[in-house]
């Protein structure tokens, strides 16, 4: 079965291994395939050519290219990633007559060095399981072909070896590209130098000159070139007769055939179909491979990430932060934490929310409700709502403030509000004052302030940080900038909290001073370093859940105003405000545990990500 069909699990269009090859026999597929060697060296047949591909190296394979993988004397580490050309094609219409040639003789070629950080960087996507991780990949391998589309979806050949295309004329480029590409549709007809040259609109002889300049070939040699590397497809996969083979893809005799076939692969075509018909994919002829650990894999990925980005002298190249944290078993506690929550509501907030208010105020916990009144407020309606505060189970007072706004920030209606309460509260043992509401007009969404609700009910990054804060409760076995980590009890039971706070200062300073909802969009939009945390828990053999909660700079009533150019007022129709998603996004799963467990978090840019982990 030389034709192997590639299967994507759960309707995600992108099929990730990372193998130790020993021998993966000749096959083809229709999808797009990219060969990249992590570790070692690998011996790759692809058509005519053998080619020896040495760490850092990657090969794509364009589909309907019989191609196979052995092992040299050197061990290795290869991943192999496949695309959906069925999924791929709706956002490039023509990926499945593209000519992807990624392999360089100069291994320090800087167009490859980009393409391979964006592998490396979807790739620890995939393995880490991180934040809507399918949309990133995805997001991830659209750019990739994109790049791959404006850097290498040509080839030229050196010393009769295919290898990518150098030139940097935009306008040769998508000549020769549509050239090559009407060559290999083309190959079985009877095409000629003037259909090229009525298709380009120029002369015969210019096009003769720029295929013999550019590919380094001329027309014929590459025309037959392309009809005999089409050719092996029928000649390994079928019985056809060698005749019919030279006929289906355009010589006009099977001798000419035959001359051409052995220019290229060095052989006939039958001698070629004897020596390699054993070598065919089959179920008689499996694959020999070993897969990685999915946490060993994570690793090589990051080693290989860092050396790439060791060479690169872009000073807006992404800041990646990797680190591995071995939780030590018994650790004593650096401190103990338990955070008292006091909450202000006014007479306003009940009128607005009603019964709305006890979900609020129960998600949060508080020990302490204080009702607040202006200096001329009558004090009687106050002392009955903390009257009814009492009455569902609340500790409750009254407090007269000229008022409940002090500095207006506007990155406090934002996810640096995150970094803000965590820095000024986390390790301190002193009631933390939050405010529930907004005050104010309704229609103006952001007023700058480090309160939990919106003036309309919307909730913001701070009321997440508020009811994070509330719910940690136990011993601090690890407080490290950007990451915690709290040991506590639920229900009797060990728990593990693990947090990753990744945030500039920049960032935090904005719920300090005055800033425009524009200037703190412009700092978050700009910062866009990766903190890569990997932990590694020692638990008692066992059924544990692991749930995950990412607080990021998306999904926020702050970068809903962003996206509407932060209008002054509510430009959202009647009561469609409350619809919008500001939750943070949970991930959920269960993991069987022998004696440790390891646990990644992955942040981008402004993010908060916490982790909670328990026997089931």
């Amino acid at each position: 079965m030389l034709y192997e069909k590639i299967s994507y699990p759960h309707d995600f269009p992108i099929n990730i291994q990372v193998l130790n090859v020993k021998d993966y026999p000749l096959h083809y597929h229709k999808d797009v395939e990219l060969v990249y060697v992590l570790r070692g060296e690998i011996k790759l047949k692809n058509g005519y050519h053998d080619y020896i591909l040495k760490e850092g190296d990657i090969f794509t394979n364009s589909g309907h290219e019989v191609h196979g993988l052995t092992a040299t004397e050197k061990e290795n580490t290869v991943a192999i990633i496949q695309i959906s050309n069925r999924f791929f094609t709706r956002y490039f219409p023509s990926l499945t007559k593209s000519c992807f040639r990624t392999y360089a003789n100069d291994d320090r070629h800087l167009q490859l060095d980009n393409l391979r950080r964006m592998l490396l960087r979807m790739m620890l996507d995939y393995y880490r399981k991180a934040f809507d991780y399918k949309s990133r990949c995805n997001f991830l391998m659209i750019e990739a072909i994109k790049y791959m589309n404006e850097k290498f979806n040509l080839f030229a050949f050196e010393d009769h070896v295919v290898v990518n295309f150098k030139n940097d004329d935009p306008i040769i480029v998508e000549r020769m590209s549509r050239i090559i590409n009407h060559i290999y549709a083309n190959h079985a007809s009877r095409l000629t130098l003037e259909d090229l040259a009525k298709m380009e609109h120029l002369s015969a002889y210019y096009i003769s000159h720029l295929i013999r300049e550019h590919i380094g070939i001329n027309f014929q040699e590459f025309l037959c070139f392309a009809r005999v590397e089409m050719s092996e497809i029928d000649l390994l996969g079928t019985d056809k007769k060698i005749s019919a083979i030279a006929k289906n893809v355009g010589f006009s005799t099977t001798a000419y055939y035959e001359k051409y076939f052995e220019k290229w692969f060095g052989r006939s075509p039958q001698t070629h179909r004897d020596t390699f018909k054993s070598h065919i994919l089959s179920d008689m002829n499996r694959e020999q491979v070993e897969s990685l650990a999915d946490s060993d894999t994570i690793t090589l990925l990051q080693q290989r990430l860092s050396m790439v980005r060791g060479q690169d002298q872009n000073p807006l190249a992404v800041n990646f932060n990797q680190i591995a944290v071995r939780i030590e078993p018994g650790k004593e506690p650096l401190a103990s934490l338990r955070h008292r929550l006091e909450v202000s509501v006014t007479s306003d907030d009940l009128k607005v929310m009603g019964g709305r208010i006890w979900t609020a105020l129960d998600a949060l916990a508080p020990q302490k409700v204080i009702v607040i009144g202006l200096p001329d407020e009558d004090m009687e309606p106050l002392e009955d709502i903390a009257s009814q505060l009492r009455s569902h189970g609340l500790s409750a007072a009254v407090a007269v403030r000229n008022g409940l706004n002090t500095v207006r920030a506007s990155g406090s209606d934002s996810i640096a509000a995150f970094p803000y309460i965590f820095e000024k509260h986390f390790a301190s043992s002193a009631p933390i004052p939050c405010v529930l509401r907004d005050q104010g007009d309704r229609d103006t969404v952001l007023k700058g302030t480090l309160s939990c609700l919106t003036s309309s009910l919307v909730p913001k990054p701070a009321m997440y940080a508020y009811q994070l804060l509330s719910y940690i409760d136990g011993d601090l076995l690890y407080s490290e900038s950007p990451y915690f980590v709290i040991r506590s009890k639920d229900h009797g039971k060990d728990t593990y909290i693990l947090l990753l706070m990744n945030f500039s200062e920049e960032i935090s300073l904005l719920c300090a001073r005055e800033t425009s909802p524009f200037e703190a969009d412009h700092v978050l939009g700009r910062y866009i370093d990766q903190t890569d945390l990997t932990f590694t828990l020692p638990l008692p053999a066992g059924r544990y859940s692991v749930m995950k909660y990412t607080f990021g700079n998306e999904s926020n009533i702050f970068m809903y105003m962003s996206q509407l150019g932060f209008p002054e007022k509510h430009s959202f129709p009647t009561g469609w405000e409350h619809l919008l998603d500001t939750h943070p996004f949970v991930q959920g799963m269960s993991e069987d545990v022998n004696d440790t467990l390891d646990i990644t978090l992955s942040a981008r840019g402004a993010m908060a990500q916490v982790a909670v982990i328990q026997p089931e």
